[in-house]
């Protein structure tokens, strides 16, 4: 393969190289200088027979700038990146345009409709997809960091394969993600060196360093001036001090004009190339770069106003290197005020204004600067924090014993950069380490191209209708068929398998993206959002289950259809998927189980209802409705037994039974009211025929003597109005109605049941039942007097045949029903 650089070798800028592999001239990038040369030596393209196709790392102007002069000579050749650097140029390019218009006695170098022309050449593709624009020659972009869009581009061919890295980062910004290449084998890697000469200070440390810079000029009440790159740089310092305002509390105004604000709406208009931590904000439609005090420059006056004033602030704006754009202005205005801070973040080229700034830190003598024809006094300060977003020598020495390659060609640096970088890695490396020249031609013959491993060799499909969310299926069929389960793939991948086309067209691309991201067959990747794994059939299987409603969801849903009811409250049994609801009045639940079963179905949660009432409302409400007619009542119990609620009062009132009704009503609970009874009623009691008490007493105890159940106690009630009688339960009392009967005519005394439960003889029964049995209890029987059952909670299954027996006995013993559980 033939190599030769039409500019950016051995310096920053200008950026742009020919490849001549396979008879095939391939153009990487074509870029401008800040300086007065400004093109690359397009003239060795029609010397070396002109350009078949050409391949574009990323959007910044040395990389991109004289592309449109390209396009203009070559009408025909198409130039393929990723679709958020074709966003990204063509608001720089437009841009361009503008600033060309303002030279004084320089001709611009292109017209509005070559960028036109150029960017209707560009074709996009996602990173990871390998694409072959000349048949014999595939292209592979791999994510480089650095900037929006940014891509290392890896080329395979029959002569051997070549990366080339343009600007990268391995380490991960704000805004977005770090380097990252699969394990491909190049024979020859062109490598950026603009920072070779150094290892980068740490990132966290400059960044708070910057932000404490900030802090201390804005108390002292001035302003900070960022020049900052329009693209890349700014944004990330819009996040760092984002970051840091909300952490440490603090609030200031935060001004973006220039070219900044444009490239901000292209970050938000592609969420899926941004760091992972920012495009889900994105997705969700929040503000990422805006709000918290961040503001837009829009015109002039705003401009004006922002200068006039003394409040301080922060200024971020393009140009970086201060050599045009509204970072100028505003340099001119607070360049001769000691309260005033300049922060220069990036790289500053050697005749840059900005770079100026930065050696007159180091000039003890009068500092002056010159704008536009024009010297200031520079009294402010100025001072360089380190927020490269390009690889240290450390970072690139790594990365080149990773990919191991061959021939190492080093550009895009100074020459003391890229001499201390080759010195490094001819020591340590084993390969052969190339410091070209710009226009000279560089061979390099590849004698045995490495072998790459085959990423995403699947036979296409060539079908014929168009990916939709119906046949999506039928892709991911095969897919898991071809075992490329736990893969990752692009929409350009899922079109090419599908139809078999080479080219795609980015609105097909977009809108297939937009069906792998809503089916369950595939799943984005968080930190690669244009990558989507291939599930497997367990995966989805599990993705598609129905799943529980959200609790929050689950409880508002709960309030708003039976809140009326009186529903007060909605707990969670996650464990079990169960949600449980609680009525002021249990008993109402039961005339809603259409509206209960409706919602348990659409929920997927296992409803139940809480059968406690709520005694603080029900005496609450007993109590507003007797004070309506005037009644006090002095004390209201419940039997939860009868499920009656006895409210004692003074004396009888003629409005009780209408309380009774209303009550009832609200509660399906009856009511009774206990007041003293009436003079003559007591004398005729108390004068009827009885007997004893205590013979009573021991009739009713003889009585009992041979009955399979025994009355556990006797007692006279209501200063010796009746009797009561308590059994295991009122249930196993029922059973005697008749002897009880006898017993009231022999005796004279009216008999009446007790209502309650004796729960520790009934506990002994199950204990002395299990022991029997061999069963081990795991915890106490609990009762459940809603329910008039207990419940056993045992270490062990429990045989059906044996359950019913147990079940069969207890009820005899205690008129009870009895659930067994295994805990």
């Amino acid at each position: 393969m033939k190599i030769t650089f039409l500019g950016g070798a051995n310096e920053v800028g200008a950026s742009s190289c020919i490849i001549n592999i396979s008879n095939k001239n391939i153009l990487i990038d074509s870029g401008i200088r800040m300086k007065e040369e400004k093109l690359p030596n397009l003239q060795l393209l029609k010397d070396y027979g002109g350009v078949d196709f050409a391949l574009i790392s990323h959007a910044h102007m040395d990389h991109i700038g004289s592309f449109p002069i390209v396009a203009r000579e070559y009408p025909n050749v198409l130039y393929y990146a990723t679709h958020a650097t074709k966003d990204l140029i063509k608001v720089l390019l437009y841009d361009s345009i503008k600033v060309m218009d303002l030279w004084e006695e320089e001709i611009p170098l292109y017209a509005e409709k070559n960028v036109e022309n150029f960017l209707d050449s560009i074709v996009t593709y996602s990173y990871n997809f390998t694409f072959e624009p000349i048949e014999g020659i595939k292209i592979t972009f791999f994510p480089a960091g650095h900037i929006l869009g940014a891509s290392m581009i890896f080329i395979q061919s029959p002569e051997g394969s070549l990366l080339y890295t343009g600007d990268f980062s391995i380490s991960k910004q704000l805004t977005v993600e770090k380097a990252s290449i699969p394990k491909i084998k190049p024979d020859v890697v062109i490598c950026e060196s603009t920072y070779g000469d150094r290892i980068h200070t740490n990132r966290t440390f400059e960044e708070e360093r910057l932000f404490l810079a900030i802090q201390n000029t804005i108390k002292n009440g001035g302003k900070v001036l960022i020049p900052a790159f329009a693209v890349g740089r700014a944004q990330e310092i819009i996040l760092i001090l984002k970051n840091f305002m909300k952490k440490k509390k603090e609030k200031f105004n935060i001004f973006i004009d220039g070219m900044v604000k444009d490239v901000i709406r292209i970050y938000e208009r592609n969420p899926n190339y941004i760091s992972s931590r920012y495009s889900k904000l994105l997705l969700k439609g929040e503000q990422v770069f805006r709000g918290d005090n961040v503001l837009f420059i829009e015109n002039k006056n705003q401009r004006e106003k922002l200068l006039s004033t003394n409040e301080p602030c922060v200024i971020i704006s393009s140009s970086g290197m201060l050599t045009g754009g509204p970072s100028v202005l505003y340099a001119k205005s607070i360049i001769s005020n000691e309260k005033n801070l300049i922060a220069i973040t990036g790289y500053q080229d050697e005749e840059s204004p900005g770079r100026k700034l930065l050696e007159l830190t180091e000039d003890l003598s009068e500092k002056k600067i010159e704008f536009d024809g024009n010297i200031y006094d520079v009294k402010c300060k100025v001072d360089k924090f380190g927020l490269s977003a390009h690889a240290d020598r450390t970072e690139i020495l790594g990365l080149m014993q990773v990919l191991k390659p061959k021939n190492i060609i080093f550009v895009h640096g100074q020459g003391e950069a890229i001499n201390e970088l080759s010195n490094m890695a001819i020591k340590e490396l084993d390969a052969f380490v190339l410091i070209p020249n710009n226009c000279e031609l560089n061979s390099i013959q590849v004698e045995k191209p490495r072998k790459q491993l085959t990423y995403f060799n699947v036979k296409r499909l060539q079908k014929d209708d168009h990916i939709n969310s119906s046949n999506i299926y039928e892709l991911w069929q095969y897919l898991v068929s071809q075992g490329q389960v736990g893969n990752h793939i692009t929409s350009e991948h899922a079109i090419t398998i599908w139809n078999g086309y080479k080219e795609i067209n980015n609105d097909e691309s977009k809108r297939v993206f937009d069906i792998l991201k809503e089916t369950p067959y595939f799943e984005q990747n968080h930190k690669r959002p244009y990558l989507f794994k291939i599930l497997s059939i367990q995966e989805v299987e599990e993705k598609t289950k129905p799943k529980l409603m959200e609790q929050n969801t689950f409880r508002n849903k709960a309030i708003e259809l039976f809140e009326e009811y009186g529903l007060y409250k909605v707990s969670f049994d996650v464990a079990n998927n169960s949600a449980t609801l609680f009525f002021n009045y249990p008993k109402i639940a039961e005339e809603l189980m259409d509206k209960i079963e409706k919602l348990q179905s659409e929920s997927l949660w296992d409803i139940k209802i809480n059968q406690n009432i709520n005694l603080n409302y029900a005496n609450k409400e007993i109590t507003e409705l007797c004070n309506k007619y005037n009644i006090v009542p002095f004390k209201i119990s419940y039997n939860p037994i009868s499920q009656i609620f006895l409210v004692k009062i003074e004396k009888e009132n003629p409005n009780l039974e209408i309380i009774a009704d209303r009550f009832y009503q609200k509660s399906r609970i009856r009511i009774e009211f206990d007041y003293p009874k009436q003079k003559q009623e007591i004398f005729i009691e108390q004068n009827s025929d009885k007997m004893e008490q205590n013979k009573a007493l021991t009739l009713i105890e003889i009585e009992f003597e041979d009955k399979p159940h025994k009355i556990y106690k006797k007692s006279i009630k209501n200063n010796g109005q009746y009797i009561e009688v308590s059994f295991i339960s009122p249930q196993i009392g029922n059973r005697y109605l008749n002897q009880i009967k006898k017993l009231q005519e022999k005796t004279g005394w009216s008999i009446e049941i007790s209502e309650s439960i004796n729960q520790n003889e009934i506990s002994k029964i199950i204990y002395e039942m299990f022991n029997r049995f061999n069963i081990v209890l795991a915890k106490n029987p609990s009762f459940l007097p809603h329910q008039l059952k207990f419940v056993a909670y045992t270490t062990q299954e429990i045989d059906e045949d044996l359950k019913r027996l147990i079940e069969e006995e207890f009820i005899e013993k205690t008129g009870l029903k009895i659930d067994i559980i295994k805990k």
